[in-house]
């Protein structure tokens, strides 16, 4: 394979890709916001075909990723749900106290579909090394709902941190160690965890702490249908599932997705749909614009590492998706343009 991080034009067997156009738009985004650099990675079909950090960044440069910590998260979850562990269509009331009455019916489903009825925002206290995340869970249970459970998509912290308790309960395991035993461990995520020292008090939905690299493992898994290298993660029904729309056109009350989109998953955006509502493309980006995806149709999985603010790089981001697959569907052989383009 071509060093991809000294060339925009990666060849790969006998199979050429142009990323010239790409490199050049992430050179400008740089230049004009201005950002200290940023990082891609492309894996195409499994194989990675490009990976480089611009500026001063480097490949593995550790950052917090925000809310693209909730499809990892959702991910956990779904594992322990193949596992038979958990269901989702669960009440948060059979495992915590504190979730009666109104509260009653909410599920592990909503809770990862931002379906709660649970206030959108940060949790309370989330990720305080004085509090325990069941100490979170509590006072996350004596606020007010702004919606009734199933009937409105409000996006926000509480919830993941109830469905990571729910886990916690659920297993006798911390959140952590289901993070490094189900995904980063199996996945060889070895600089991606919850909180150093991992604790018992992780902002599970905005939380991880990754590297370019690390993440570039998890949506190659992911794209593949839930194995990598030869080790399966999820079984892949359990990827599809994780991808299905769970609000069922419930309105939107609170969302900071400035994407146009179809539905929400388990803890990922649905970017776009085919006729059947299957999944096209999905993604997970946090409040830093990080930025990271799988196209289906393609067999691509990209990760788009950058330290901003993800409304002024939404439409950045969405023209980099563009000029990504541009590229990759004007791939040639020996420089002649395939027919897929």
């Amino acid at each position: 394979m071509l060093n991809c991080a000294a060339s925009a034009v990666a060849i790969i067997g006998c199979v050429s890709y142009d990323f010239s156009e790409v490199e050049a738009h992430i050179q400008r985004l740089i230049a004009r916001m201005p950002l200290n650099g940023a990082a891609l990675s492309i894996a195409h079909h499994g194989e990675l075909i490009y990976e480089r950090a611009f500026g001063s960044y480097s490949l593995d440069m550790c950052v917090a990723v925000a809310s693209g910590s909730k499809w990892v998260s959702g991910a956990v979850i779904a594992s322990l749900i193949g596992d038979g562990v958990l269901h989702l269509d669960a009440r948060a009331s059979d495992y915590l106290m504190g979730f009666g009455g109104d509260k009653a019916a909410i599920t592990l489903r909503q809770l990862l579909a931002h379906t709660s009825g649970l206030p959108p925002g940060r949790a309370p206290r989330a990720g305080q090394a004085a509090l325990s995340l069941a100490a979170c869970v509590e006072r996350i249970a004596l606020l007010s709902l702004v919606a009734e459970p199933g009937k409105a998509f409000a996006y926000g912290e509480s919830a993941f941190q109830v469905a990571g308790r729910i886990a916690e309960v659920a297993t006798g395991r911390s959140w952590s160690a289901l993070f490094r035993e189900r995904i980063a461990e199996p996945l060889g995520m070895a600089a991606s965890d919850y909180g150093d020292p991992p604790a018992d008090h992780p902002r599970v939905g905005s939380g991880l702490r990754t590297t370019l690299r690390d993440y570039s493992r998890f949506v190659r898994m992911i794209a593949a249908g839930g194995a990598l290298d030869g080790v399966r993660v999820l079984a892949p029904e359990l990827v599809a599932l994780v991808h299905e729309d769970h609000t069922f056109g419930a309105p939107v009350i609170a969302s900071p997705n400035l994407f146009p989109g179809d539905g929400y998953g388990l803890g990922v955006w649905r970017d776009a749909a085919d006729e059947r509502g299957q999944a096209i493309q999905v993604s997970s980006p946090g409040a830093s614009g990080f930025t990271p995806w799988v196209d289906f149709r393609r067999g691509l999985a990209c990760v788009f590492l950058v330290r901003d603010s993800y409304q002024r790089m939404a439409a950045p981001v969405r023209e980099l998706q563009r000029l990504v697959r541009e590229a990759v569907d004007a791939e040639g052989t020996a420089g002649e343009p395939n027919a897929r383009r």
